[in-house]
């Protein structure tokens, strides 16, 4: 397994790395959407190969919610009420492309000199570059669809992380279960806030009339 970890966690940095890049909201959702289904792909076989329940469960879980409610739920909502097109960068791509770079070189470091001595893996920094990305992510766009994009990274990597390191961790299912919850509270609150923003709106065009 430790060759597809590998894979998967290569690939996991690729996709943030392209949203990042990316200015349109479908296809960084798309993209998320994509990551989390070969994560759960992922933790589906290593569940197999370790006949692991909690791996299972936590599959099912990041399928079923992060690879398709949530994606559909955000694109319905992006599709109704919002641009599609992020119109401007907090950060630069290409700016944003190093730092994501520099970032993988961090977590490698801080893993080595940290959780190296416990695990004594070398690829465990790849979830922790994960975190990081996902945090970049969220600092360095103001669009509230990117930002929970990000959000749900830092969440994926924890699965990767957990399901590789720690695949008996009794908690495993129960953290998944509590971050989806937060996840789509936070779905939620979007959702309020771009209903307050569109009723403001069509208040202020019918202010225009009044003379």
């Amino acid at each position: 397994m430790k060759e597809l970890y590998l894979i998967v966690g290569f690939a996991q940095i690729v996709f943030v790395i392209f949203m990042q890049w990316q200015i349109y909201l479908k296809k960084i959702i798309l993209t998320f959407a994509l990551s989390s289904i070969i994560i759960a792909a992922f933790l589906f076989l290593d569940g197999i190969m370790l006949n692991s329940t909690n791996l299972l469960i936590l599959g099912t879980l990041t399928i079923t919610i992060r690879g398709f409610f949530i994606p559909r739920y955000m694109l319905k909502m992006l599709n109704l009420a919002y641009k599609e097109r992020e119109p401007r960068h907090i950060v630069p791509p290409a700016a944003s492309i190093i730092i994501s770079l520099f970032l993988v070189v961090l977590a490698y470091i801080v893993y080595h000199f940290t959780l190296y001595n416990i695990t004594y893996i070398k690829a465990g920094s790849i979830p922790i570059a994960l975190i990081l990305q996902g945090m970049f992510l969220i600092i360095s766009r103001n669009n509230a669809f990117i930002q929970l994009t990000g959000y749900m990274v830092m969440e994926n990597s924890l699965f990767l992380f957990a399901g590789y390191l720690f695949p008996e961790l009794p908690l495993i299912i129960e953290g998944g279960i509590l971050l989806d919850l937060v996840g789509v509270v936070m779905i939620s609150s979007i959702v309020i806030r771009l209903r307050e923003d569109a009723i403001s709106a069509i208040t202020e065009q019918f202010e225009k009339f009044k003379g």
